[in-house]
């Protein structure tokens, strides 16, 4: 086998990079527009709709309960099916939805509409992005690729959450759907064009990061590509229930975030712009907090950090509560979100792989997405309702302070236990 170094394989380019780089654009278009930018819908809407947040919240219910189902197979059929042609149908999905969305008058529309489009959601964020980097990198690198596409998100957020905010501002809330859906279209070039499944179809024996033949021998002849247990050997483990409910209970805190985090600056400053630029200033830390937590990950090992990094997201919401009384606190908040904020879309991810292999891996990360699911829906109702109640936020920001070192103890729990079982499957967890 020629010299190998992460840009070449056998001296030809490696087209992992590619890859990469159709994951960092999936979560720079597609995983913004649907996480980041919802939020700034909630007071125009409400306010023309004549509607609570609560009632307006449900909108977000019913896309995760749809967006719950679609993960329970989109991992099989990503595994069936080209990835590009599964990812570009999810996509076109969501766009028509967002035109639909332009459109209505009345609530039970939104929630129509969102219903479907959770469907659309399921295979077009997370997903797909974990799909390629554990399909084209190996354990060696895995979790800085992963963070690396994964960033995305952070550096849409500078781009998309200000140019939609400006949008709804100067147009209004109709125009922006009809903006979100232009967005979001671009990635279907992007999908057709460039995105391949597997090394082996750009012809491809080894993948950057695979140990080298040496390693391997010294292992004990056991090579690293495509092993593991599966997603059903999985189901029977604890190990595998306390890193779900811990990633379920990080979405409870996390969308809770993502959905009233405007909402909630707005309340305090009075203005609309300021609010939307911290919250947007709190997702570009992202673009840098990503990479950090992926290669800490490698670098500790992700067991350790998926413990620590909890503690970043608790300080995260203190910080909101008390920016209740001093706005300064926000500075704070951003500085926290830069690791806490990373942890939903780099943790769930490298924590299974390291757990159980990547055997089935799109199928178990599609059933880890269904924990993230149900969080979203729990989440941003328990924060409207307490805000419907109360008449402010910072009740729920405390209790998910308290919920992000719940999280920490979870991953704790998940790397002491099972471990016999899983290795008398024949996989000895990384």
């Amino acid at each position: 086998m020629g010299k190998k170094n992460v840009f070449t394989i056998d001296g030809r380019f490696y087209y992992g990079w590619v890859m990469l780089l159709c994951g960092f654009m999936t979560m720079f278009i597609c995983y913004v527009v649907k996480a980041n930018c919802t939020s700034l819908f909630y007071t125009p809407i409400c306010e023309e709709l004549g509607v609570t947040r609560t009632a307006y919240t449900q909108t977000n219910t019913v896309l995760t309960i749809t967006m719950l189902i679609g993960s329970a197979f989109i991992g099989k059929i990503y595994k069936k099916y080209p990835v590009k042609y599964v990812l570009t149908g999810c996509i076109i999905l969501t766009c028509l939805c967002y035109l639909g969305m332009s459109r209505s008058h009345s609530l039970w529309q939104f929630y129509l509409l969102s219903a479907i489009q959770g469907f659309g959601w399921a295979g077009a964020t997370n997903l797909p992005v974990s799909i390629m980097v554990s399909n084209w990198f190996g354990p060696k690198i895995k979790g800085t690729a992963m963070s690396i596409g994964m960033l995305g998100s952070g550096a849409g957020a500078l781009v998309w959450v200000n140019v939609i905010s400006n949008v709804i501002a100067n147009n209004g809330w109709r125009t922006a759907y009809l903006a979100m859906a232009g967005v979001n279209a671009i990635m279907i070039p992007v999908a057709l064009l460039l995105v391949v499944s597997m090394p082996s179809d750009k012809g491809f024996e080894t993948r950057v990061g695979d140990p080298s033949p040496e390693e391997v021998a010294a292992a004990g002849g056991v090579s690293t590509q495509k092993t593991g247990i599966t997603g059903k050997q999985a189901l029977k483990t604890s190990r595998w229930w306390f890193q779900w409910i811990a990633a379920c209970v990080t979405m409870i805190g996390a969308s809770a975030f993502s959905s009233q985090c405007v909402a909630y600056f707005t309340d305090i400053t009075g203005d609309k712009a300021q609010a939307a630029l911290i919250y947007s200033g709190a997702l570009g830390t992202l673009v840098l907090g990503k990479f950090i937590l992926g290669a800490i990950s490698d670098i500790i090992h992700i067991k350790r950090t998926a413990v620590i990094a909890p503690l970043f997201y608790a300080a995260v919401f203190i910080c909101m509560a008390m920016s209740a009384t001093n706005i300064g606190f926000s500075k704070g908040m951003a500085l926290f979100y830069m690791i806490g904020g990373s942890i939903p879309s780099v943790i769930p991810a490298l924590i299974t792989v390291r757990n159980f292999g990547d055997k089935e891996f799109g199928v178990m990360n599609g059933w880890m997405n269904m924990a993230g699911n149900v969080g979203q829906i729990i989440g941003p109702t328990v924060a409207a309702f307490i805000f419907d109640m109360t008449g402010t936020y910072r009740l729920a920001w405390i209790m998910f302070a308290v919920l992000m070192v719940v999280v920490g103890l979870l991953y704790a729990a998940s790397n002491v236990s099972s471990k016999k079982q899983i290795e008398a499957l024949g996989y000895v967890p990384q």
